[in-house]
């Protein structure tokens, strides 16, 4: 019972530490704070930020590590066949369903991180997770089917790309559309594309 209650408050320590974090992001970016700035804010005593970090470095690719590895964790459910079937027949895929609503719940740090404020490394490493997760499996299905003669290299960059686009102009929203909306407009995109490749290789 001691250490479930331990292990909550250490959560909810670093909970403050990560929203603190993006406070100050949005108010002065990221190469301007500093360790001290985060404790004072957050109430805390560098002590205790430097039990779970090593600096705001560390804290800053952790936080990022955590979201991106539960995104790749849900975009692993993804299987491009499946994903197939279900917008043949203009169903929207559950598990891509799933990823979008996962990003609106981080909607605040993604855009955060993806600002000229946050990170400049990020939308790189963001758009590498989600190429590795699915979009490579996705062209290579484009790929057997059409028999593109393309750089299998580019085609993955460009929708991935293209995913990172539209993610990064929902979220940029105040009041971004739902989970449920983006989920029909991936379908109907995704959809244009397939059907543009098939025009172009006939």
């Amino acid at each position: 019972m001691t250490q479930s209650l331990r292990e909550m408050k250490v959560a909810k320590t670093k909970e403050l530490i990560k929203e603190t974090l993006l406070d100050l992001i949005e108010e002065k970016g990221f190469e301007a704070i500093s360790v001290r700035d985060i404790t004072l804010k957050a109430g805390l005593n560098r002590g205790t930020f430097y039990l779970h970090y090593r600096d705001k470095y560390d804290l800053m690719e952790k936080s990022q590590n955590e979201i991106l590895e539960e995104l790749q964790n849900r975009l692993m459910y993804m299987k491009p066949k499946e994903l197939n079937e279900f917008y043949s027949n203009d169903m929207v895929y559950p598990p891509i369903l799933n990823v979008f609503h996962y990003l609106k719940d981080n909607q605040r740090f993604i855009k955060v991180l993806i600002s000229t404020k946050g990170d400049p490394a990020f939308p790189k490493k963001m758009k590498q997770y989600i190429k590795e997760a699915i979009y490579e499996k996705i062209i290579n299905m484009i790929e057997e089917e059409h028999m593109i003669d393309l750089p299998h290299e580019y085609t993955t960059a460009f929708i991935s790309s293209a995913f990172f686009g539209l993610m990064e102009e929902w979220l940029d929203k105040d009041e971004p559309i739902s989970p449920e909306e983006m989920g029909i407009m991936h379908m109907k995109l995704l959809k244009f594309m397939k059907q543009f490749v098939s025009q172009i290789v006939k």
